[in-house]
């Protein structure tokens, strides 16, 4: 069955005036942590890129690819839903604040802070980083209208049938909002 038909079909199902809004809270709980322990996940919104991939192309790349989008009821902005593969070549640079695009076309920067995600006991369950997309490189970067919200769980342990601790799985929702005209 062809993609675009799951997706239509999917789509059909949904009542009218439907938005796809999870919580930060939702996305770990019934995404990330279903995606690491191999169970089913409550829909198919988010396929799967190794990072190696992900970070090798300027974001309006990546979002062709994807199949999914969502409109944001809030300034119109497109949403895309992925789950990144790091495996061990990149785990180290999970924290790193700038991350190089394939050939130096652009990076994304992280804003720095990241963001508790906690149940509703209080626990943290998750971090929540948020990066944005700058073109070129740091002499002329000129900041873009793509962010991007990471969640990482904050104790991920491997899957039952899966023994590697060099890789792990992030949850990313790309966003490609307003213009922007600013300089770096």
């Amino acid at each position: 069955m062809c993609m675009d038909h799951k997706i239509d079909e999917i789509l059909a199902q949904l009542p009218v005036g439907y938005k796809f809004l999870p919580t930060d809270e939702e996305l770990v709980i019934h995404y990330l942590m279903n995606k690491l322990l191999n169970r089913l996940l409550p829909a198919n919104i988010a396929p799967d890129i190794d990072a190696s991939e992900f970070y090798s192309k300027p974001p309006n790349s990546l979002s062709v690819s994807f199949p999914l989008s969502m409109v944001s009821p809030s300034c119109g902005e497109r949403e895309w839903y992925f789950f990144i593969h790091e495996h061990e070549d990149f785990l180290g640079k999970s924290r790193e604040r700038i991350r190089m695009v394939g050939d130096g076309t652009g990076f994304w920067r992280s804003s720095g802070l990241e963001k508790y995600i906690r149940n509703s006991d209080g626990r943290v369950l998750a971090f929540k980083s948020r990066f944005f997309y700058f073109s070129g490189n740091d002499a002329n970067a000129k900041k873009t209208h793509w962010k991007m919200d990471q969640y990482r769980l904050h104790n991920q342990c491997p899957a039952p049938d899966h023994n590697s601790k060099d890789e792990q799985w992030v949850l990313g929702k790309l966003k490609r909002g307003m213009e922007i005209n600013s300089s770096f």
